[in-house]
């Protein structure tokens, strides 16, 4: 069985079902094998830069809402710096 090395996208998917796409489509659009778009969204294997700017523009998805459906322990693990230089760490979103 394989193990995930990353985490699964799972609002991708969820934006996928909004949209009404299936991988089959997803994979197609954005010149990809469906094994290994879904290889990229079950956590097997990572996408790069493209593969994410493909998904993003085929499912709307916005510049500032990337980080979001792509690297969303970036967001539960970002660690910000107040004006007073203290370390404050934001919470998942």
């Amino acid at each position: 069985m394989k193990k995930r090395k990353y985490p699964e996208l799972l609002a991708i998917k969820g934006k996928m079902r909004e949209k009404k796409v299936t991988y089959r489509e997803l994979a197609r659009k954005i010149g990809m094998s469906t094994n290994t778009l879904n290889s990229r969204l079950n956590g097997y294997s990572v996408c790069d830069i493209e593969e994410v700017n493909d998904i993003a523009i085929e499912l709307g998805i916005g510049p500032n809402e990337i980080v979001k459906y792509f690297f969303p322990s970036m967001l539960r693990n970002e660690t910000n710096f107040r004006n007073d230089g203290e370390e404050a760490t934001r919470e998942a979103i």
